[in-house]
This record gives C-alpha cells, structure tokens and sequence, in this order.
C-alpha cells in the first residue's frame, strides 16, 4: 500500500467522522447574534420607536431606535435567553395588538441574526414583518457560504502542503489554527493592540505562528522523520501533540470563551442588498486575497515550484538539485502561517476558546479530502464547495440539516472523482 494511498483511507475515515461535527462545526462558523427587525403599521413605517434588550438576569445588553424606514438592529455578544422589549413611544393611534405583547423572548442558540417583529394594529392595519425579497435573501446566505468557504480553505492549505512534501496527515494542524487565535488575543489584551493598532497585534500573531512551524519542523517532525520513523508513527506523535497544545491553551487561556475587543459588538452594515457586520467584509476580502497569493507564490516563484515538485516525487526533486528538507522547512513555515491567520479570521466571527481547533479539525479534513489531497488548490475549492453547499441549503432545508447538503456533496463528489476535485487518480500495481 503506496503512502497516498494510506492517506487516502486515513483522511476518508476523517471526512467520515467530520459529518458527525457538521451540525456543531457549521454553526459555530455563522459568525454574530443579530436581533433586527421593521416596526411598520401596514405599509407605514414608525420611526423613533426605543428598542431595548436584556437577558436573562434583567441587564440591559443593548438599546436603539429605529430609522427612518422603520428598521432596528441590536448585536448581541453572547448565547442564551435575551427579551425584546418595544419601548416606543408609538404615535397616537397605534397600539400593541389585543393578545400580543410589547416583549419578545428569544432564546438564542446558535451564531446567526434573528428576526424579531411586535404585532401592532393601527386605525386600518396590523403590523407586517419585513421579508426580504426571495433573491437577497438567497444571494446573503450564498454570501454567508462564501466567508465559511474561504475561511476553511484558509485554515485547510498548510494541511494539504505538508500532507503532499511529506505524506503526513498533521492531526496538530488544527491547534496551528488555534494557536494564532489565542496570540492574537494574548497580544491585543497584554500590550494594548486594540482598535485601530488590532492589525500589528495580527501580523505579530502570523509571524510567531510561522515560528511555530519552524519549531515543530526543527525540533520534533524533522528529527522523527530522519530516524526513519514512518508515517503512521508521526501522525500518532501529531495527535499526541494536539492534544499536549490543546491543553496547554487551557492552562493558559482558561476555559471561558473570549472576543477579540475590537469587535466585540458590531452593527450591520449594507453593501447593495448584502448586510453584513464591517468586519466580515474585511474577513472576506482578506482570506481572498491571501488565497490569491498562495497561487500565485505556487506558481510564480521558485519555493513554490519547490513544493510543487518535491510533492509530485521528492526524489525526482532531490536528484534535480533541490533541497527536499529546505523545502519541506518552508512548507512547515507556510502552512503554519496560514493557519494562524485562518485561525484569527475564524476568531473574529466567532469566540476564542481553548477548544476552537478540535472544533474546526474535522471539517478541515473534509475539505481536504473533497479537493484532492496534498494539493494547495484542492484545499481552496474544497473549503468553499462545502461552505457554500452547507449554508446555502439553509434557504431551503432547517439550519440543523445544512451538515447534511455538506456531506452528501462530498459523498457524492468522491463517487465521482474518488482523488478528489483536484486530486490525481494513481496507478495501482
């Protein structure tokens, strides 16, 4: 059995497992509570109406009023029981509806905006919830699938790198992505990197996350690997190691879950039909464009040609005078970069906690296993094939079914193509 091959079946029974964390992986992606809501009597919109909301102990986590056009909108940073109070004052006229209530208890979940309505009535009319017309609200949550995509290709590259220069499926690469949460929050509290100096606090955190990689290359996985320790060894010593990384960001971090302060709680934001907080927009644009990059450094330059050949046949690479180990270094300093900045991407649309790598792991592995192993382009098309198809299909089926869609595109995809969107099908025999 070639070692391709046994990565194959390793990451297969991987993707297998990750359906069963779908449903709690997925959501945990759909970044911000967002209570929102139209105050309108008819067709006419009510203006100036105090909106409050407080949880479950009776503190107040928000208070606004609503715009011109009627609409409110109240971040809320955190699960749990929270009650939606209409204050007003209302014009003369309008009254909360006979058997409806000026308060609205809504017990939160799961990370994603909810809809709120009061039931008004008015001399000729009760109140009409908004409903976005069917397109926008099908284009936002394509839009939605879209950051969970490019933030799962993020975090899933360096996987695939090093899977493809060394044959080893890296069980530590999701606590590579906690790890640059967890500095860029250490930084941002310790030396005061908040607000509009949070950019150097993830810049440092990317760095010392490259450094990690160097680290584990240096100093545990290089010196395995030369005394021929074989690779279903080292991934016994890489779950082993996730697992002493995982608990020592206990010790460290604790075990409450933490928000980056600078964006802690964010309103919505409007670009055409989409609505999205500011910083998922940034989120966006910046885990695309460091895709973009990857592929062009693959492809451009000669480290990327490096990695692309030694991945192809490291002894063929050797024998035309490339340094396999300076490659295989990079690699490890590569993929660990990457996955601090995806780690902190993730950070900022959700919490920070000491269990967000296992949490993300499996996923990971999936959309490895879907774009084709050892491949960096497989890892992008993959993470955005099963963000896209999980949270899209929330459109149409119940938010706890989106793990679903996700696993039937991949059951499905690998029937077809059992390599993968990208993979290489092998020669057997």
């Amino acid at each position: 059995m070639t070692r391709r091959v046994k990565g194959i079946l390793i990451l297969a029974l991987a993707a297998f497992c990750a359906s069963l964390a779908f449903p709690f992986v997925a959501s945990a992606l759909d970044n911000d509570v967002v209570f929102r809501g139209t105050v309108r009597v008819g067709r006419e919109v009510i203006p100036e109406v105090t909106i409050t909301v407080v949880d479950a102990a009776g503190q107040e986590v928000g208070s606004t009023e609503t715009g011109e056009d009627g609409k409110w909108e109240i971040p809320i940073p955190s699960l749990g029981e929270f009650t939606v109070q209409l204050i007003g004052p209302l014009p003369d006229g309008i009254t909360v509806k006979d058997g409806a209530s000026s308060e609205v208890t809504v017990i939160v979940e799961e990370w994603r905006k909810k809809s709120v309505g009061f039931q008004l009535t008015g001399a000729d009319a009760s109140t009409i919830l908004e409903i976005p017309p069917t397109w926008e609200r099908l284009l936002n949550r394509m839009i939605s699938g879209l950051k969970v995509g490019l933030l799962v290709a993020l975090a899933s590259i360096g996987l695939s790198l090093i899977f493809g220069v060394t044959g080893l499926v890296n069980f530590a690469h999701s606590e590579m992505v906690a790890f640059g949460a967890v500095t860029a929050l250490v930084l941002e509290s310790s030396m005061g990197l908040s607000g509009g100096l949070f950019p150097i606090a993830v810049v440092l955190a990317v760095i010392i996350g490259g450094f990690l990689g160097l680290f584990l290359e240096k100093g545990v996985f290089g010196p395995l690997r030369r005394k021929k320790m074989t690779n279903i060894s080292l991934m016994v010593v890489s779950i082993g190691l996730a697992f002493l990384m995982r608990y020592l960001m206990l010790i460290y971090h604790g075990a409450e879950p933490k928000t980056y302060e600078s964006f802690k709680i964010q309103s919505g934001v409007s670009f055409g039909p989409i609505e999205l907080p500011p910083k998922d927009y940034y989120i966006i644009a910046i885990s695309f464009v460091t895709l973009v990059t990857v592929g062009v450094l693959l492809q451009r330059t000669k480290l990327g040609t490096s990695m692309r050949a030694v991945s192809d046949n490291p002894a063929l690479a050797e024998s035309s005078g490339i340094d396999v180990n300076k490659t295989i270094m990079w690699v490890w300093i590569f993929g660990s970069t990457l996955a601090s900045l995806g780690g902190i991407m993730i950070g900022l649309t959700q919490v920070v906690e000491w269990q967000m790598g296992e949490k993300i792991l499996l996923l990971i592995f999936a959309a490895v296993t879907l774009g084709g192993l050892g491949t960096a382009y497989g890892a992008m098309v993959g993470g955005l094939a099963i963000g896209l198809a999980s949270e899209t299909s929330t459109f149409w089926l119940d938010n706890d079914l989106k793990f679903l869609t996700a696993l039937v595109v991949l059951i499905v995809i690998l029937l077809v193509r059992p390599q993968g969107i990208l993979g290489v099908r092998e020669r057997l025999g």
